[in-house]
């Protein structure tokens, strides 16, 4: 669930209080800050679901099943299921590349992981003054 102005308690109690300073620096990081809140909170689902093995270098040509990078997965686009879609994703993949270059590689190399990620989403919502509260049944 999504909460936004939290009030001055809620921010400390986090247990993460100094997440930005840990991210700010990053040059990906720069790059991770252009998503929407809805693009933010779709990669942060499937990532603390386990739901979804993000590829690496994966970006002109996708060759088994559903290989998309954070950044495809969080702009919602699909993989390509025919020749067509195909040259669809290619054009995609390169104007996303120009856009998140820094993430990008930071991903591809190995240099952030899925843990990282997920807490610079979470140190970005924080910023823009919105909460995540699991509600685990």
């Amino acid at each position: 669930m999504l909460f936004g102005n939290n009030s001055a308690r809620e921010r400390a109690d986090s247990t993460d209080e100094n997440m930005l300073a840990d991210f700010e620096n990053e040059p990906w990081f720069l790059d991770l800050q252009k998503l929407s809140d809805d693009e933010l909170m779709r990669m942060y689902n499937l990532i603390t679901t386990n739901r979804y093995e993000f590829a690496k270098n994966a970006w002109y040509i996708p060759l088994a099943g559903d290989k998309r990078c954070p950044i495809m997965v969080a702009k919602g686009y699909e993989a390509p299921q025919s020749p067509e879609k195909m040259i669809e994703f290619e054009d995609t993949a390169k104007i996303l590349e120009k856009d998140y270059q820094r993430f990008i590689d930071a991903w591809d190399f190995g240099y952030i992981t899925k843990y990282i990620i997920e807490k610079a989403i979470l140190a970005i919502l924080e910023l823009r003054s919105i909460a995540i509260i699991e509600h685990i049944p």
